[in-house]
């Protein structure tokens, strides 16, 4: 008998957690808890993320600037409200520093997936795979993968605590120690396409996206990307 599952996949929600646009300052049909007023989730299904989370918006700003004085995290409130259950970090995800982080990580119900991050300091709940069993039985293995340029970009006190690995060595290890472990095996890379998908042109050879090689290369069944903010039919 078949079986089959069904994804609800974000990524790169940059601090969106209300139907707001803060630039115009009106209503707007986006946002994390809009979203979450429409996932329909049962035992066979697995809300993910794919980082980028924390950094975007003035609410955001507003409370990592204040967040002594608030109760919750509203970040992940919004996460927890969609019933999210996996995700990885993005490169701004970073962008804070360890505490920062830690605290968000902390808050979150969902379980983070990241096995390029390394951590130093002992107090973040990161999790290289997992293998999720579903109610149909379907055991699905996921790991998350952050492209290894956050080593270029960040601020090197924020990263004192925190080493990040070469995103695609990472990823073939991941696969490697799940493939015989699930039936369905998805890798979650906060990266983009090194190629053009239409035409097969690189695009960039400097390694911030692998996701072509790590398609073409990696016996992933499902590669689920983000960071590059473009649009794949």
């Amino acid at each position: 008998m078949e079986k089959t599952f069904q994804i609800y996949y974000t990524s790169d929600t940059h601090g969106h957690i209300f139907p707001v646009n803060y630039a115009s300052n009106c209503p707007e049909n986006s946002g994390l808890l809009n979203l979450a007023a429409q996932v329909e989730k049962d035992g066979n299904t697995l809300v993910l993320d794919g980082g980028d989370s924390l950094q975007g918006t003035p609410l955001t700003q507003y409370y990592l600037e204040h967040c002594k004085k608030w109760p919750i995290h509203p970040v992940a409130a919004a996460f927890n409200a969609m019933g999210l259950d996996y995700f990885t970090l993005g490169n701004h995800d970073f962008n804070f520093g360890y505490e920062a982080l830690r605290d968000y990580l902390r808050a979150m119900d969902g379980v983070c997936l990241c096995t390029n991050v390394e951590d130093l300091g002992g107090e973040l709940r990161i999790r290289p795979w997992a293998v999720h069993t579903l109610d149909n039985g379907l055991r699905i293995g996921i790991t998350g993968v952050v492209t290894d340029f956050v080593n270029i970009w960040e601020q090197p006190q924020n990263l004192e605590r925190i080493r990040i690995t070469d995103a695609f060595r990472a990823a073939r290890a991941a696969c490697a120690a799940l493939r015989d472990q699930c039936d369905v095996c998805v890798c979650i890379y906060h990266g983009g396409f090194e190629e053009d998908l239409a035409t097969g042109q690189l695009l960039s050879d400097s390694g911030e996206n692998v996701a072509c090689k790590i398609a073409r290369e990696l016996d992933f069944d499902l590669l689920l990307t983000g960071h590059q903010h473009m649009a794949v039919e």
